[in-house]
């Protein structure tokens, strides 16, 4: 069966989202997985993270998350500016910290790789500083039973977080394929994508556009090619957890049945 999950629109709110109750119910009823994103929001980081996690805790009501979001915002975890690296660990820190005291044991994290650079040193540098930043906080996340998966955002290809895998041989160092993200910055299908991740690839986050922005619409309601991408991944990544990732929870239960249809 596959491993399938929803996630939760934290990230909007100051708030704990008053839906996160109702999805974990959900999950629970359907025997899938619960991503948070909570903690990618720097307010949340900023004014009572823990007061937030105990509010997420008690509204989870029993249901441990599976995976949770950390922040992106403006992070460049790979720069030779040594204060913009600091503050990059600072926000990772806190969000892992976070994490843990959920339970969670899956970590997504942008990698920021930026496409538009074409000096050609800039991927090997980017790589190799990169790894320096997560290399330590996947060891500190490994003791706690956390795997960090890092997210394809402006991307053309999946190169480079294979090679950010490859090269960092850690078991707790993966890959993420956003699909949505790949849908507009990249013009090769998701199906490829997949392919070259291959084993390396340990989440997904699955939702449509019109290849035009990141809108996070439901499974089949945009441009995706959706039956190469699910024949893709059950070939070469059938242990990923795949969390459909749309704003509200009305608009996952519509991906996941569209895509369990497509997965028989």
């Amino acid at each position: 069966m596959p491993n399938f999950a929803i996630n939760t629109a934290g990230f909007h709110s100051r708030e704990v989202n008053p839906e996160l109750a109702e999805a974990a119910a959900f999950t629970k009823a359907e025997n899938i997985q619960l991503e948070i994103t909570d903690f990618a929001s720097p307010d949340v980081l900023d004014t009572g993270l823990s007061e937030r996690v105990d509010a997420i805790i008690k509204a989870l009501n029993g249901v441990t998350p599976r995976s949770s979001h950390g922040p992106f915002l403006d992070l460049t975890a790979a720069s030779k500016d040594r204060e913009i690296v600091a503050v990059c660990r600072k926000r990772h820190e806190q969000a892992l910290g976070a994490t843990a005291e959920t339970g969670a044991k899956i970590y997504v994290a942008h990698t920021n790789f930026n496409s538009l650079i074409r000096n050609k040193a800039y991927r090997n540098l980017f790589v190799e500083r990169s790894l320096k930043f997560w290399l330590p906080l996947a060891d500190w996340a490994g003791k706690k039973g956390i795997t960090i998966v890092l997210e394809n955002l402006w991307e053309e290809g999946p190169e480079v977080q294979r090679q950010l895998a490859d090269s960092g041989k850690h078991p707790h160092l993966k890959a993420s394929f956003d699909n949505g993200h790949a849908l507009v910055f990249s013009k090769r299908p998701a199906s490829q994508w997949t392919e070259v991740l291959g084993e390396a690839l340990a989440h997904c986050h699955l939702h449509d556009n019109d290849g035009e922005e990141d809108r996070h619409w439901p499974v089949g309601k945009g441009k995706e090619a959706w039956p190469a991408l699910v024949s893709a991944l059950q070939r070469y990544a059938p242990g990923a957890l795949l969390v459909v990732e749309s704003d509200r929870l009305a608009l996952n239960k519509e991906s996941l049945q569209k895509l369990r249809e497509l997965w028989k």
